[in-house]
């Protein structure tokens, strides 16, 4: 067990995908969840909407992560000390974190650190932010579609 663990940490600190996969998985479940308690969705609905809110978050989240990362490059080129203070504030408050937390967040950071701050702030917040407005859609939607029979 605690070399699965171990592999799951290693896993999550080196891959932005696997990172988009637990995130991902965690807020569909916190969606379905949602819609078992505060809607009449059958189990196969939620399943259902389940599945699509989980793709529209893989693919929400990369998307709006490269254009917070294309948006953050502008303002490095245009701005590059804004760049430099808005990344350097970003690791002011990592390290303030606690342990645990420090290292999810220097994690995320890593794979983009060869960025300029702006364009490494920009992603964060894309891919942090796009998959939870995806399947935020998807979940206000469902019961919608799904509707009264």
């Amino acid at each position: 067990m605690r070399k699965a663990l171990d592999k799951i940490v290693q896993l999550y600190s080196t891959s932005p995908v696997f990172q988009d996969l637990v995130e991902t998985a965690g807020m569909t479940g916190v969606a379905a969840g949602g819609q078992a308690l505060m809607t009449d969705m059958t189990p196969e609905e939620i399943a259902i909407a389940s599945a699509a809110g989980f793709g529209a978050g893989m693919i929400g989240r990369p998307i709006v992560g490269k254009a917070g990362q294309m948006i953050g490059g502008v303002v490095d080129r245009k701005a590059p000390q804004f760049g430099q203070e808005i990344i350097g504030g970003v690791n002011d408050m990592v390290n303030m974190m606690p342990g645990p937390l420090q290292k999810m967040y220097q994690a995320k950071l890593g794979p983009y650190a060869h960025m300029g701050g702006a364009a490494q702030y920009g992603n964060l917040l894309g891919r942090g932010y796009g998959d939870n407005l995806a399947q935020l859609a998807v979940a206000l939607a469902a019961p919608g579609i799904f509707g009264e029979e």
